[in-house]
């Protein structure tokens, strides 16, 4: 009761002073001074004041009704201190925040700044239309509602004009691509692609996910009806376009139910094959629109049972190679005289040709390591598919540098590389030597940071600095950008470290689990005392540790929906930018 006494009793103070002068604005702010020397909290009563606020960010998020919230970020002056309060109040159309710290006496303390985030959710049920200031601790901002932020009444037997009754829906069939090398029904020798997961029933399915790279399908029928899915019959129908998307306009309030029949006439072109997303074998979304809602991502993902192979003309079509990643021997790796040297790419067919198994990995120059000449691709590679590809070199006797070049080469034998002529091509570069000193055993170690990716909204309706507009025709489809920039760090996030490559499915099998750790306060994790190896570091969104936490969102690094990242870790090699980027919904 006393400590609260002599809060309320300075807080009184610090408004009369407050009354007393100018409101300061943020480029007057002064930065506290840390010392360097631990000392004693000299007082014997604890000391409550105001926090230093050093910045504000005002986040409209997308809702009706509106919801704002503000996030403030400054610093503590030591250790000792910590977030006292946070009271907000309104006075017509300005929202006064303050938040004092309190630092308890008595306790050795070093003096060093301790940075802080203060999420606030201000109430602005009801406000009307206008631009509102925000004060927290003297830093001001602002904010606009471009409309009444009132819930909508009962509907009445009056027509809402049609500008304010406008909702739109729209959203992508693409094609959740996997395909499996190796005769049909072989179950024990297929090779699925990447994309691909274990099915219920045996073999393998694509995984649900719309990754980067896999295509939409055009000229598919898309129906609209009214009221939840199953749904009656279509008031609207919509076709996709060349990227698969499809769009719904001048929606009146109400729930609908968007639906992809595959057995339809108009749908031929989808069989023989199955629905992956929103569920397995289920084409239908139930969804609700407020008046003048935008509603996005209403996507089908379909899995051919028999990977259709386009019908192109051979002597018109391109070939064209993106180079993707390294997936083993990353440039000047160092190895023995006479060791065997296994590369293995990962690329992407980016041209208007199927790279089919009559398609080669061929040498293209450089140095001959013992390489073979032409090495038929596994499986059949469709546009925007990936595939890894690799082979088998032998590091000569002689110190130096080496490097060997390769290509891919259609039916006919016609070479091609990256974005398509036979001069751009992928390498194998390596370094035959003898290592100044042997690491230690498990001396190796991978780590990183876990980031929350922002993107939102502005109070202009703008996407704010970290959006990237992800849609194929500009439509303004955002995610985050995957950068790591001043941006917040996720404490508390379970990360797992698997032995071997990462699985297809993204589940990282229980008896492959080594280690697992928690990221801190500033996000960050790390796996220390490692052999070399091959290694798997995950994190699972959906697990019990993280769900609470992460859930709703999705990865935007090291991909889009891409939780997990291998590594092939070296003898006392250090790997310390494994991150990972996730964006809350």
């Amino acid at each position: 009761m006393k400590r609260n006494l002599l809060v309320l009793l300075l807080l009184l103070i610090t408004g009369l002073v407050a009354c007393g002068g100018d409101e300061p604005d943020e480029a007057e702010s002064t930065p506290t001074t840390a010392a360097s020397t631990p000392t004693l909290a000299s007082t014997d009563t604890p000391l409550a004041q105001e926090a230093a606020v050093d910045s504000i960010e005002i986040l409209i998020l997308e809702s009706f009704p509106v919801q704002v919230n503000v996030r403030a970020r400054g610093d503590l002056p030591d250790g000792c201190t910590s977030i006292d309060s946070v009271d907000t109040n309104r006075s017509g159309t300005t929202f006064n925040i303050t938040i004092t710290t309190l630092r308890q006496s008595g306790e050795l303390c070093t003096e060093a700044l301790v940075p802080f985030e203060e999420n606030i959710t201000l109430d602005v049920v009801d406000l009307g239309a206008g631009t509102y200031t925000v004060n927290v601790n003297g830093i001001t901002g602002s904010f606009t509602l471009q409309v009444d932020n009132v819930a909508q009444a009962e509907p009445t037997a009056t027509i809402p004009p049609a500008d304010t009754n406008q909702g739109i829906v729209n959203g992508r069939v693409w094609h959740d691509l996997c395909a499996v090398a190796g005769a049909v029904g072989d179950t024990e020798n297929a090779v699925p692609s990447a994309g691909c997961i274990a099915a219920t029933g045996g073999g393998f399915q694509a995984n649900s996910l719309l990754d980067d790279g896999e295509p939409g399908i055009p000229d598919v029928l898309v129906q609209l009806s009214e009221g939840e899915c199953p749904a009656e019959a279509p008031i609207a129908t919509a076709t996709t376009d060349q990227d698969g998307d499809y769009v719904f306009t001048d929606l009146a309030a109400g729930t609908y139910c968007v639906s992809v029949d595959a057995l339809a006439v108009d749908n031929e072109l989808l069989l023989p094959g199955s629905w992956t997303f929103p569920a397995t074998d289920v084409a239908s979304t139930t969804i609700t629109l407020e008046s003048g809602d935008l509603v996005t991502g209403i996507n089908f993902g379909w899995d051919y049972q028999f990977l259709p192979v386009p019908e192109v003309d051979a002597a018109t079509c391109t070939n064209s190679i993106a180079f993707v990643q390294d997936i083993t021997v990353p440039d000047d790796t160092v190895f023995a005289p006479g060791g065997e040297v296994e590369k293995i790419w990962q690329l992407r067919n980016i041209g208007s040709c199927p790279w089919t198994t009559d398609y080669s990995l061929i040498y293209a120059g450089g140095d001959d390591l013992g390489g073979p000449l032409s090495t038929p691709l596994p499986n059949t590679v469709v546009p925007g598919q990936t595939i890894d590809i690799g082979v088998t070199l032998t590091a000569p006797e002689e110190l130096g540098t080496y490097r060997s070049d390769f290509l891919l080469a259609d039916a006919a034998g016609n070479p091609f590389g990256v974005d398509g002529p036979a001069d751009q091509v992928i390498w194998v570069q390596f370094v035959v030597g003898l290592p100044e000193a042997t690491p230690e055993p498990n001396s190796a170690s991978i780590g990183g940071v876990v980031w929350e990716d922002i993107c939102f909204f502005t109070t202009s309706g703008a996407p704010s600095a970290g959006c990237v507009d992800i849609s194929a025709d500009g439509t303004g489809f955002y995610r985050g950008d995957g950068e790591l920039i001043n941006e917040p760090r996720l404490a508390g996030i379970t990360v797992k470290l698997a032995a071997g490559a990462c699985p297809a499915d993204a589940i990282v099998p229980a008896n492959t689990v080594l280690a697992t750790t928690i990221t801190d306060e500033s996000g960050l994790y790390l796996f220390e005392g490692l052999d070399a190896g091959l290694y798997c570091v995950a994190i699972e969104p959906f697990s019990s540790e993280n769900v609470d936490l992460l859930i709703p969102g999705d990865w935007t690094w090291p991909g889009y929906g891409v939780g997990l990242q291998g590594i092939n870790l070296a003898a006392g090699e250090e790997r310390t930018e494994v991150d990972f980027g996730w964006e809350f919904q």
